[in-house]
């Protein structure tokens, strides 16, 4: 089972393992100065233990100040690589190869600390940039070019196995192959021939510094979603001349920044949506083709490689929610999978919050380094209130440790709001995070008693040495006159169809879950304006969620009102108001409410007087998303 993913290939004179390979992916973890960190190290270091046959590390700039981000990894000197010697040697001894990504970011450079490095082949910026960059010289240019192969050369020094050329998503190479960036009338601009100069150059210097024993692999968009970016006609061109300048593997993404949601897809986007981008490379080259978009189960890995089209899988947020994902599936442990759900929260969505890269179905990822697996050393009586995700991770924690947990449930099911949250088509994967939480209880032995609500009086008989109140929210309706209407319906009761909507919907609420729920409603054949309070829809929703969501509005003609007011809630109207105006809308037949929820917590102060330790975690604490409910759970379990 799963043959063709534990077969070993070479990718130019290196053997990997398996096909199975961690894309870079941005920690944000490194020094100020670039070096590797014991936190990059013991990340990096968790996935080769975890069985992964190849990991490409975030990118190296190729001189200070060149990334996307403030923080980048950096091997411009000695003292820089002999930090990062450490990385590879760990790696190494876990057992799996690892390769660097080098890169310039161009006019996506991060401007925060100097914008002298913000360059390009044209001076102009993207849709989504704030300034427009400095058009490269010559003179520049080649300068550049000999950068990429010095780093190269230093990457070898440090014990790296392989380099790749980061020649993808609007970086500075990826903006010399596009006519959507590339302006230019010289020898490196206009025709495709010209616009390959660059990167050909590039390969050519790092090719000629690390020599022929040595793999090079270059990362391509190839194609770009955007208008005049790179076509899939012009990349079959671009992988074959890699092929004949001796690049020994194609590793295969798509888009850029302004449409991130195609570099980073969101649960919305189907799996495997871009492996038939691969499958045309493939087919014009005779080097590996690495693959990557939403492919998250082994048998979907296992089917790509079926079919023939790529060689090796990328498994990049897959890698973080389970780093022992490749043991699991060798073993035939699929039930004990973590799977990534595409909810991009804490993985590209911290790294846009300038956070450190964190995964919300694997609270350690990124924290291997400060939370090693231990035993507790004396094991307690834990009792818990609320089966949601957050009070579920708690348990399967403190039970890992050691403790007794006993998991209190007032409903029949375990869940709580997530299974509501997963009931819009496209956020079904949800469930899968619940299914494997249900599993790891039911392993670990854990008491559940379900249509149980924990009581004051049970823990002052019972005397549990501690209580975690996971109790979860509730959403509610605001004020406003009208709004005891019959037609007057929670989002919860939508979503769960237990109340059924008309045709002419009002939804007040533009945050995700209004505007899932509008999106909802306009599957089944509603008429949908929305109205939000504040001046944005979305707010604090993850840049590729929100651009997804966007599209959606546009594509079911929503009419959406920001800076928007509900004054009154009539039989038949809803009357809003935005800049000092009233407007009526009219032949409404449902307002649904999307305004919020607010904490459930009335234990925790009955506790308190009895002296019982409390720890009060997720939305019973705060009402926020997925990601600080379950991190919550895993710090009350691990403490």
């Amino acid at each position: 089972m799963y043959d063709k993913l534990f077969e070993p290939m070479k990718i130019g004179t290196m053997e990997v393992k398996n096909r199975l390979v961690v894309p870079a992916m941005s920690t944000l973890t490194a020094t100020p100065e670039g070096a590797s960190t014991e936190q990059l190290i013991a990340y990096h270091e968790r996935k080769a233990k975890g069985g992964w046959g190849l990991i490409i590390t975030e990118y190296f700039g190729v001189a200070p100040n060149v990334g996307f981000f403030p923080k980048m990894l950096g091997i411009w000197n000695d003292e820089l690589i002999e930090s990062h010697k450490e990385l590879t040697r760990r790696v190494h001894t876990a057992g799996a190869k690892i390769a660097a990504q080098i890169s310039h970011s161009g006019r996506e450079t991060f401007i925060g600390v100097s914008d002298e490095n913000l360059v390009a082949p044209s001076p102009y910026r993207d849709v989504s940039g704030e300034k427009n960059p400095r058009e490269l010289t010559v003179d520049e240019i080649k300068k550049i070019v000999g950068l990429y192969g010095d780093t190269a050369r230093n990457l070898k020094k440090a014990g790296f196995d392989a380099v790749e050329i980061y020649a993808a998503h609007g970086y500075l190479i990826s903006e010399f192959l596009s006519k959507y960036a590339n302006k230019r009338t010289d020898e490196y601009g206009g025709c495709l021939e010209n616009r390959m100069r660059f990167l050909l150059e590039i390969v050519a210097d790092v090719k000629a510094k690390v020599g022929k024993d040595f793999p090079v692999m270059v990362r391509l968009s190839t194609v770009e979603y955007v208008p005049g970016g790179l076509s899939m006609g012009e990349t079959r061109v671009i992988a074959k001349k890699l092929e004949e300048a001796g690049v020994d593997a194609i590793d295969c993404s798509q888009g850029i920044f302004t449409v991130s949601h195609n570099i980073v897809e969101p649960m919305m986007l189907d799996n495997c949506v871009f492996v038939d981008n691969s499958a045309e490379i493939k087919k014009v080259v005779n080097i590996p083709v690495i693959t990557a978009g939403r492919i998250n189960e082994a048998c979907l890995a296992e089917s790509v490689l079926e079919a023939g089209k790529a060689d090796f899988i990328g498994m990049g947020r897959a890698s973080l929610a389970d780093p022992d994902f490749p043991i699991k599936v060798k073993e035939g442990r699929l039930e004990d999978i973590r799977y990534c759900i595409g909810c991009v929260q804490g993985c590209i969505g911290g790294n846009m919050r300038g956070e450190n890269c964190h995964c919300l179905v694997n609270p350690e990822m990124d924290r291997e380094y400060e939370l090693p697996e231990n035993p507790a050393e004396t094991p307690k009586t834990v009792w818990i209130a609320g089966g949601g995700v957050a009070g579920c991770e708690a348990a399967i924690v403190a039970a890992n440790r050691g403790h007794h947990v006993v998991l209190f449930e007032k409903s029949d099911r375990l869940g709580g709001t997530w299974l509501i949250a997963a009931l819009p088509p496209h956020k079904t994967e949800l469930l899968t995070f619940v299914g494997w939480q249900k599993h790891e209880l039911k392993k670990l032995g854990v008491d559940i008693r379900y249509n149980t609500e924990l009581t004051k009086e049970m823990v002052q008989e019972g005397h549990p040495d501690a209580v975690i109140i996971a109790t979860g929210c509730k959403p509610f309706i605001p004020p406003i006159p009208g709004s005891d209407k019959p037609h007057v319906i929670q989002a919860n009761d939508i979503l769960t169809q237990k109340k059924k909507a008309g045709e002419n919907v009002v939804v007040m609420g533009g945050g995700s879950v209004g505007v899932e729920t509008a999106e909802f409603l306009s599957w089944y054949g509603s008429e949908v304006t929305i109205v939000e309070m504040l001046d944005d829809i979305l707010i604090g929703c993850e840049r590729e969620t929100m651009l997804m969501h966007r599209k959606a509005i546009k594509d079911e003609n929503m009419k959406v009102y920001k800076g928007a007011k509900v004054c009154e809630i009539g039989d038949d109207t809803v009357t809003i108001e935005k800049k000092g105006k009233k407007i009526v809308l009219e032949d409404v037949d449902t307002v649904v409410v999307a305004a919020g929820s607010k904490p459930v917590n009335t234990l925790e102060p009955e506790l308190s007087e009895i002296g019982v330790p409390v720890k009060v975690i997720g939305d019973s604490k705060k009402v926020r998303n997925g990601l600080a409910a379950i991190y919550e759970g895993y710090m009350a379990g691990y403490e």
